[in-house]
């Protein structure tokens, strides 16, 4: 009788260690290729179904020292031979050898997930020496600090409230910094890797990812400097908040999915009426070139400042409910001058815990994001000039209206 089952394991052998074979293949000099990692998949299966078969276990130690030993001829060839120093392909030849034995123990998922992975890390070795050349030494420790928050303190940190008044739940604070600092320096490399002779447009947009109002504050200096580029100058601020609202929607629906509910179409309003007037304005199609005095998102000082204004945010929008719908509000418009996106981590934590309504939580959210809007146009006329600052403000007067309209009608329905 046919054993489909051991078909199986075998097909299945052959299709992970041929994925990372292919991608092998691609090298300039193949030393082992796709039928090569196929088949030391195989053997990885074939020892454990013998030796589970026979009952000899010594089957699989025995296949185990032929790998290592054709894992140290590769590496001898490799580097001695063709004179192309490195041991990936060893290591890989090795973990092919060890996947296939996972699917001789009939763990196929995690065979597949591991050949996946395995292979994904080897086709990305281009981007990964783009990436370290386009950071320097100080980004590169940020991000080591950041992954300490990101991978070591979230995992353990408590997933509930630990001061007396109920308010602030560590893990929720954690994942608002996480998400904030990742959206953030995926604009930061953006910039890296694009470099800094961009139309303002898409400095605007990518720079609204990192920081609003430092990217806000280049191009009004720019303009200053320079008077006739003001037209795409303001195109790029407006894309800058645009971007700065789609962002703190996201951050809300990450603590919130309630919250996200009532902010979609009131921010979506602010972002897309912003971009729509950018698109009136009469704006050149030319390059420039702004440095943007961006720092790193993966810090620890701008994750410590946005805990503390989190925590801030978060205890005065406790003590202001008891001023009723008002006091929350007047919190979320002063805090938003300050940092938009913590006032709408705290409003989404507090709703998340049933400390806030998430109706009138939406409306503070709103003010907190007009509120950093205008601080746009403030931050316009003193690093730029009065008629940069009016064109900006106009605008921006315009989403804010929408919004909280928005907002308001969502709060009486």
């Amino acid at each position: 009788m046919v054993d489909t089952e051991f078909i199986k394991m075998l097909l299945i052998s052959a299709l992970v260690g041929g994925l990372l074979g292919v991608e092998r293949e691609l090298k300039v000099q193949v030393i082992a290729g796709t039928r090569t990692f196929m088949l030391v998949s195989i053997t990885g299966t074939l020892s454990v179904y013998l030796a589970a078969k026979a009952a000899t276990p010594w089957v699989i130690n025995v296949t185990l020292l032929g790998v290592v030993l054709l894992v140290l001829l590769l590496g001898i060839i490799k580097n001695f031979r063709t004179f192309d120093i490195g041991i990936t392909t060893p290591v890989a030849f090795f973990l092919a050898y060890l996947i296939g034995i996972l699917v001789g123990l009939g763990l196929y998922i995690e065979a597949i997930s591991a050949s996946i992975l395995v292979t994904s890390i080897l086709v990305f070795k281009k981007y990964t020496i783009i990436l370290s050349e386009a950071l320097g030494h100080e980004e590169m420790r940020s991000a080591m600090e950041f992954g300490l928050i990101a991978f070591v303190l979230y995992p353990v940190a408590p997933d509930y409230p630990i001061d007396p008044l109920g308010l602030i739940n560590p893990k929720m604070l954690v994942l608002a910094v996480i998400v904030v600092s990742t959206i953030g320096f995926a604009g930061f490399l953006t910039l890296r890797f694009l470099g800094t002779e961009l139309a303002l447009a898409l400095v605007g947009a990518i720079g609204g990812l990192v920081n609003s109002q430092a990217t806000i504050s280049a191009l009004s200096d720019k303009v200053r400097k320079s008077a006739e580029i003001a037209p795409n100058a303001l195109r790029g601020m407006i894309f800058a908040n645009a971007v700065m609202l789609s962002r703190n929607l996201a951050l809300a629906g990450f603590l919130s999915i309630e919250l996200l509910r009532l902010l979609l179409l009131p921010t979506l309003v602010m972002a897309l009426l912003g971009v729509a007037q950018s698109l009136l304005i009469k704006a050149k199609r030319v390059v420039h070139e702004v440095e943007l005095p961006l720092e790193s998102p993966f810090a620890i000082l701008p994750s410590i400042k946005f805990a503390l204004i989190f925590g801030v945010i978060t205890v005065v929008t406790h003590y202001a409910q008891s001023l009723g719908a008002g006091g929350v509000y007047l919190t979320a418009l002063a805090g938003g001058w300050v940092s938009s996106a913590a006032v709408v981590a705290s409003l989404a934590s507090q709703v998340a815990l049933d400390k806030l309504n998430a109706s009138i939580a939406a409306v503070a959210a709103v003010l907190a994001m007009a509120s950093s809007s205008l601080s746009g146009a403030f931050i316009a006329r003193v690093s730029g000039t009065r008629e940069l600052a009016r064109h900006y403000l106009r605008v921006v007067l315009v989403n804010i209206v929408a919004g909280i309209l928005m907002a308001g009608a969502m709060l009486l329905s």
